[in-house]
């Protein structure tokens, strides 16, 4: 079977056809009003939004998104406020098409400068000059990644007692549901992720603002350089104990294909980087909260890859027909794994 090919036009035609009853023409001439010539759609959209690049400059973000996944802007000023500079800055312009059955909400950002990782990444080349270039910019997109996480581990956020008690009874349910229904061959890490799970809602351990949706076309750097310009798409992002989205970072030092997982060849390199600039910016860790980052993200990896959702409405567990169980089982199965990861490893 063919590599299936993205198709910027059919994702544009096929979000109007499902999503809205909004017209792409009623998003363009709104557009227009807002930010001025000339408009262009964003190369990448996502599933419950039309994104365009407008004004003379090209300098905003005009973004129309569903009921369903809106952006919260209390969230995205805390967002700001942690990641000064890796966050846009967002106005809500209210809402086009109220009174039909779906309105789209209107969001305008200032444009980030950059691609997404996934149009940049880096690649193996076949010239020993080539894969050094791409080994240098590796390097700069993971020291720009863990100044990210870094950050989010200073900006830590706080929740009621009566929330945190909340946040971890859905965690243990959701392990629970994941025990029950997947494979066999994912029993044994589930079990101890049960057994460790306390550990994530006990202070100091921090609660922080998490990015939820942490993959490659929410990234955007500089594929020069390989430095990361901005992060993106906010409307899923919760306060969770650190940690929970690492599983991120593992797209950083490597790739799925339909062979599986491949890692970069400096993986290790990549890795001990991640944590030197990591430690260097929060001032170090005990082993012990080491042994608990490792915890938590190995439970927000579960909970990314281990749940799909059938049409953006039903969430249940993956099955074996589900694409993201390779990445399960590139880690954590007991019969496939490629070995300890970047989040398992003993750093």
């Amino acid at each position: 079977m063919p590599p299936h090919i993205y198709s910027l036009e059919d994702r544009i035609s096929e979000f109007f056809q499902t999503q809205s009853s909004v017209s792409r023409q009623q998003c363009d001439d709104m557009a227009l009003s807002i930010s001025g010539s000339p408009i262009s759609p964003a190369p990448i959209q996502g599933a419950f939004s039309y994104t365009v690049i407008a004004g003379a400059l090209q300098s905003k973000i005009v973004q129309f998104r569903t009921q369903s996944s809106l952006l919260d802007m209390e969230t995205l000023i805390a967002a700001r406020d942690v990641h000064p500079d890796f966050v846009p800055a967002t106005a809500f312009h209210g809402i086009l098409g109220e009174g039909q059955a779906s309105p789209l909400s209107i969001y305008v950002m200032d444009r980030i400068s950059g691609t997404t990782y996934i149009e940049a990444r880096f690649y193996d080349k076949s010239t020993a000059e080539a894969r050094l270039a791409g080994e240098s910019r590796r390097m700069t997109t993971v020291t720009d990644f863990a100044r990210f996480f870094s950050q989010a581990w200073k900006g830590r956020q706080s929740l009621s007692m009566e929330k945190v008690d909340a946040l971890r009874l859905q965690h243990g349910a959701d392990l629970e549901l994941l025990s029950q229904s997947l494979p066999q061959r994912f029993s044994i890490v589930l079990q101890q992720l049960r057994t460790h799970l306390p550990l994530l809602y006990t202070p100091p351990f921090p609660l922080v603002l998490t990015h939820d949706d942490l993959c490659e076309m929410n990234i955007l750097m500089d594929p020069e350089t390989g430095k990361i310009t901005g992060f993106i798409d906010w409307a899923e992002a919760k306060i969770l104990p650190f940690g929970f989205a690492l599983w991120g970072f593992l797209n950083v030092i490597g790739w799925m294909d339909s062979k599986g997982w491949h890692y970069y060849s400096n993986r290790q390199d990549l890795e001990d980087q991640f944590w030197k600039t990591f430690d260097e910016s929060i001032g170090g860790v005990t082993k012990e909260v080491r042994d608990t980052i490792r915890v938590s993200s190995i439970v927000g990896f579960f909970l990314r890859y281990g749940f799909a959702w059938d049409e953006g409405v039903r969430r249940r567990p993956v099955t074996e027909l589900d694409y993201s169980i390779k990445y399960l089982d590139a880690f954590f199965s007991s019969e496939k794994s490629v070995g300890n990861s970047f989040i398992l490893s003993g750093h």
